[in-house]
């Protein structure tokens, strides 16, 4: 039923932008020439203010159901489909106590993982979130592929943590006994004082009352309680930056939104349970299990030759991270994304329009050139920006991902890669791996062995200031698994320039690639602790890089890493800090005159440390330490790993650059420079507010990226017998269209199936058989019949079309009969 429900709301929630019907111009860049993001908390404010025309798009997401209907009732509002947002319960697991003494029992792993039935997923997602959210288990979505290519473990592993209080209550009662606490008139105690758990629950959505839920269970097994409501910008300093050792809280209820729709998950292990991707205090305490910490690092460098292989890493993996559970993951939600109907814009179908880099260029009001548009946010301006390790908040990405360029720009709907930058790429993998390409613009090509030359870089020298080349490292030689030749446009120097007037340089390039690995070595004099983890899971698949040539540019990329897609199988310097933003060589350079001498950091784990401000290019108390050491850098021409880069850069550039900078402070007053569509004219942290312009001198045209009309999320239906007979054959058929029409067999990838009995076991499974346009069938044979159980048995389908990233879901449910 939840399936079918998830179905009847993907269809009544499809819509999309289309600006491919608007006239040719040549305009360039953004067909607006402002946007005004705000800050508006409440979803239920938010859409008074769009019907009222004071807003024009509520760039969050929501589950809200009278909101819901609100919108779909009103006829001058749309909205978006959003599959990509879900809630967790996140833990702080350090102990057994904090530095004031206080005994943490959450430490305790076996506590920690049986909360995970302590909790109804069912009752959350039905009756907090109204039916706009179904069950998650696991840091799987289960629209995306890889929860269909591990479907049984999955459904396995959410039978095992099924609701189950009597479980969840023996098992706390065992451990809390064996910790040495005692139950005095039902509630624990530790050394005669009573164990207080504080529950920090974010106020502004479904979470607060998520939270309330989540304290009452807790509650009924012996836990004093006390729930703390927080908004995002409130809570982050306390559970995400605070030291966890300080014990301001034990539990915080958390929210996540994909950006894009992925094809492959399996990073995403390293980010929830390792040290190795967040830099912030609470994910650097984290002390996973080794096998779970070996086998995160081996999914995200693509330690696998088989997809068999990787199945059994996922499957284990997976398993592991209940029995770890520093979090438990609660409901993925079925969001939508509000706007007045005549506003056009991309949004992604994981992310939303604050997901996709693709939503400034294609923004609009109907048919109008130019004019205001104003989008409301939930939260503006949380945390610092910086291209580094700055946020990485949804709500600051919004404005971020308007202001660089990429070399590469992501398919709203699928996920996958299209050139932007980038004219086209060679790749080479080692023969025997599972990749297949889908685009032209990509040539595919395998090996049985893969020689990295000698003179690529192997790895960065803190000390002498220097690569070192692949010779030096292995003179024995090394191999790779993946060879990707990097072609960008012969036109790149001339057409990308930075806000600030500067042309794009190969120090753009240069600088941030020595960065990624010189910040996380103990002797670089600017070395960060927080990315030492992260270094470490570079220097182990990276093999070398060997500029050919620097104009046009064009290099080619070692890697024992590999994607199962030939398209993602790229390696873009020009933009290598995009998960945070992108600065140009010499605004990155003046932060790091500032965080050499302990005036600001670009961590926020480093920032504590040295008691330093948290480097914020945007606004704030950043500012005048960057301007400060940017008069140093105009007096000394300073550049830094001097050494290197003085080879590819002249006096006269440097100079230039930091001119450019100058005046940019002084006209603009702050250090946000990009190379995007559009450009920060101010962020106003006080007043909440985020005021961006097109950038005139942008090169693309506004209309490149007209072809993403709307997502063909498949529509499903599932018909046969109700009655089967043990040992007879069963035919099934499942029927997926899009609007009607039926879906071609040539976009489906693949329809998986699963009969699950009525213990919710699964009890088969395989693939179903493509009949014409729009029919598949299941068939079940009769050895297959015969093995089933006499009762009530259901048979789930998935189906994976090629032309979205995400699954769509059908069941019927049919009695087998003796």
């Amino acid at each position: 039923m939840k399936r079918k429900l998830i179905v009847a709301l993907s269809l009544l929630l499809v819509c999309a932008f289309s600006v491919g019907a608007l006239a040719a111009t040549d305009r360039k860049g953004t067909w607006v020439d402002e946007v005004i993001i705000v800050e508006e908390s409440s979803i239920n404010t938010a859409i008074s203010r769009l019907q009222a025309g004071d807003i024009d798009v509520w760039a969050s997401t929501s589950s809200d159901v009278t909101a819901f209907n609100t919108v779909v009732n009103d006829p001058n509002l749309d909205y978006f489909q959003v599959f990509g947002s879900y809630t967790e319960i996140t833990f702080n697991p350090v102990g057994p106590f904090f530095n004031d003494g206080r005994f943490n029992p959450l430490h305790n792993m076996k506590i920690r993982e049986a909360t995970n039935i302590l909790i109804d997923r069912d009752y959350i997602a039905q009756e907090i979130y109204g039916g706009l959210a179904v069950p998650k288990y696991t840091l799987l979505n289960s629209s995306f592929a890889d929860y269909a290519r591990v479907v049984e473990k999955a459904r396995e592993l959410e039978l095992r943590y099924a609701p189950d209080f009597e479980a969840a209550k023996a098992t706390i009662h065992a451990e809390m006994i064996a910790m040495g606490a005692e139950l005095v008139n039902g509630v624990w105690h530790y050394e005669g004082q009573p164990v207080e758990l504080k529950v920090l629950a974010r106020s502004e959505d479904e979470r607060k009352a998520l939270g309330e839920y989540f304290a009452e269970q807790l509650e009924k097994v012996g836990f004093a309680t006390t729930v703390e409501y927080r908004t995002g910008a409130e809570a982050s300093p306390i559970w995400l930056m605070g030291d966890p050792w300080e014990g301001q809280w034990h539990v915080y209820t958390g929210g996540w939104s994909a950006p894009v729709v992925y094809r492959d998950q399996g990073h995403i292990f390293n980010q929830m349970y390792t040290r190795r991707t967040m830099t912030q205090p609470l994910f650097q305490a984290l002390e996973p299990i080794p096998e779970l910490d070996e086998l995160s690092d081996k999914l995200y460098r693509k330690e696998f030759t088989t997809m068999a292989e990787r199945k059994a890493l996922y499957e284990r993996a997976l398993e592991l991270a209940f029995l770890d559970s520093p979090r438990i993951f609660v409901v993925d939600q079925v969001s939508f994304l509000p706007r007045r109907a005549e506003i056009a814009v991309a949004s992604d179908l994981a992310g939303g329009v604050s997901g996709t880099g693709l939503w400034p260029s294609t923004l609009r009001r109907g048919n109008e050139i130019g004019g205001t548009i104003t989008f409301g946010s939930q939260q503006v301006l949380v945390e610092p920006w910086n291209p580094v390790a700055g946020s990485n908040w949804t709500f600051d990405q919004l404005p971020i991902r308007a202001t660089f360029d990429r070399g590469f720009m992501t398919n709203p709907f699928t996920g996958n890669y299209h050139p932007h930058r980038i004219e086209r790429m060679e790749v080479t993998v080692e023969a025997g791996l599972p990749v297949s390409k889908s685009m032209d613009w990509v040539d595919l090509s395998f090996e049985d062995e893969i020689v990295v030359p000698g003179d690529a870089w192997a790895e960065w020298d803190p000390v002498e200031q220097r690569f070192i080349t692949v010779a030096e490292k292995w003179p024995e030689g090394i191999t790779a698994k993946r060879k990707s030749v990097m072609f960008y446009r012969e036109d790149l120097y001339d057409t990308v320039k930075w806000h600030d007037g500067s042309k794009w340089h190969i120090v753009d390039a240069l600088l941030p690639f020595i960065m990624s690995f010189d910040q996380g070595m103990e002797d670089s004099p600017f070395y960060d602790p927080a990315a030492a983890a992260s270094l470490q899971t570079l220097l182990a698949a990276f093999r070398g890089l060997k500029i050919l040539s620097i104009d046009p540019f064009i290099y080619e990329y070692y890697t024992e890493s590999w994607s199962l897609d030939a398209e993602q199988n790229l390696s873009d310097i020009f933009a290598v800090m995009y998960n945070y933003g992108k600065a140009p060589w010499h605004t990155l350079s003046i932060g790091l005159l500032a965080e050499l001498n302990g005036e600001l950091a670009f961590s926020a784990s480093k920032a504590n440390t040295l008691d330093a401000e948290w480097l914020g290019y945007q606004s704030g108390p950043s500012l005048p330490i960057l301007d400060k050491w940017l008069d140093y850098a105009i007096e000394n021409n300073y550049i830094p790993y001097a050494d290197f880069l003085k080879d590819y850069i002249t006096e006269e550039e440097i100079a230039a650059r930091y001119a450019n900078a100058k005046k940019w402070y002084q006209e603009k007053g702050h250090f946000w420079i990009g190379d995007g569509p559009m450009y920060l004219e101010r962020a106003y942290p006080v007043e909440k507010m985020v005021h961006l312009k097109r950038f005139e001198d942008y090169s693309e045209p506004a209309d490149k990226w007209s072809m993403f009309d709307e997502p063909r999320v498949a529509e499903v239906e599932v018909n046969g017998p109700s009655r089967v007979r043990a040992g007879a054959e069963a035919v099934f058929e499942v029927a997926i269209s899009f609007k009607g029409e039926p879906y071609a067999i040539e976009h489906i990838q693949e329809v998986k199936f699963l009969v699950l009995d009525a213990a919710g076991n699964v009890a088969l499974s395989g693939v179903g058989e493509g009949v014409v346009d729009g029919l598949f069938q299941v068939v079940l044979t009769p050895e297959q019949t015969a093995s089933l159980p006499v009762g009530s048995n259901t048979l789930d389908v998935i189906v994976l079309p090629t032309l979205v990233g995400g699954a769509t879901f059908g069941s019927h449910t049919f009695v087998t009969l003796p």
